[in-house]
């Protein structure tokens, strides 16, 4: 071979073993960045599932406190301090809405039903939770 062939072979060995060396770091250096953007999301994730299991907690001690607060002892303590004065209501004292018969309107009417009158409710403490 002459000179010129031995330049250009060892100029394309060159050349082909630095396209290679460059695709290579290249492709490390990006797995690099894939792996440490992976790695964040992984992090971010994380966060997430424990503020989310923070307000699982929360909802639960929540639902607790209103279940808590919604209870006839409860209830009853409220209304006494605040001096509310409520009190059940016997059965006559309370209006019914119906629709008047024959009526072709949609908007009930007020009217009271003929309806025997039967005892007083028992007083609040009597009832039971």
């Amino acid at each position: 071979m002459s000179a010129r062939n031995r330049s250009e072979i060892r100029l394309g060995t060159i050349l082909r073993a630095l396209a290679g060396s460059a695709l290579i770091g290249t492709l490390g250096f990006l797995w690099i960045l894939q792996s440490r953007a992976h790695q964040r999301l992984q992090d971010q994730i994380s966060q997430m599932r424990t503020q989310c299991t923070t307000l699982e907690r929360s909802i639960a001690k929540n639902h607790q406190e209103i279940e808590r607060l919604l209870t006839r002892p409860a209830l009853m303590r409220r209304v006494q301090e605040l001096g509310l004065g409520l009190t059940n209501i016997a059965y006559r004292q309370v209006i019914h809405v119906t629709n008047a018969p024959g009526s072709t309107s949609t908007t009930p009417d007020l009217a009271r039903l003929p309806a025997t009158p039967t005892a007083p409710a028992p007083p609040l403490a009597a009832i039971p939770n």
